[in-house]
């Protein structure tokens, strides 16, 4: 290498330095590039953008390529609205389920104290189940009592229309026939009492059962847990 050619070898290098010292110092190169992608899917660059992709996704670069700031594309205003909506409706769901719960803690904290003032022991508890079910056991008695000689009642009926007249291939007279209407109806009536009254047997065995569990749990828990000591005096 001749002397001449070690000299630019020395001097082109700063040469290069100062002038991109000078591109970026000039106003002209200095402002922020945008990097988009258009319509067609082409990406872009340019020193502004252009109308119809201002909304889209861009990205604001330096004049040395650094990613300066991203901006996603602007939501539409109809999604906007529904956005909203959805933000809306969301809200007054977990309003309501709060008041809901709130309602069910309520509920919850009375059954409390009722059962707290109500019973001393766990004796207690037993017995006033065995006499609410006996109380429902003799309406059930009575009940099937009642279908039992409603049944006879209509047993003699039907037989003396078998007898007198279905027999003999003769019309059923009105009264007999309504009586036997009657005493069918009357004793669907009480069967359909029956079938309520043993479903409340079974929920009132279920509801003692639960009570004589939370009794146990409330009694267990420290005086400043115990829901009968927060009561008004």
């Amino acid at each position: 290498m001749n002397k001449r050619q070690r000299i630019n070898s020395f001097i082109q290098p700063i040469i290069f330095s100062l002038g991109s010292l000078l591109l970026y110092q000039n106003p002209a190169f200095s402002s922020n590039l945008y990097k988009w992608v258009d319509e067609e899917g082409q990406v872009r660059y340019g020193d502004h953008l252009p109308v119809q992709d201002a909304n889209k996704r861009h990205q604001q670069l330096s004049p040395d390529g650094r990613i300066v700031e991203t901006k996603d594309a602007a939501i539409p205003p109809e999604q906007l609205k529904r956005e909203r909506a959805e933000r809306q409706r969301l809200a007054e769901e977990a309003k309501l389920r709060a008041e809901m719960e709130a309602r069910q803690q309520a509920i919850r904290d009375h059954h409390d104290n009722v059962l707290l003032m109500t019973f001393s022991n766990e004796e207690e508890i037993q017995e006033a189940k065995l006499e609410r079910l006996d109380i429902i056991d003799s309406v059930i008695r009575l009940l099937k009592k009642n279908i039992k000689n409603e049944e006879s009642k209509l047993e003699r009926l039907e037989q003396r229309a078998f007898e007198q007249y279905i027999e003999k291939d003769q019309v059923v007279p009105g009264g007999l026939a309504q009586n036997i209407e009657y005493f069918t109806e009357k004793i669907l009536g009480i069967q359909q009492q029956l079938v309520l009254k043993m479903d409340e047997r079974d929920r009132v065995k279920k509801q003692y059962a639960e009570d004589l569990i939370r009794y146990r749990e409330l009694t267990q828990q420290t005086p400043t847990e115990n829901p009968v000591n927060n009561l008004p005096h």
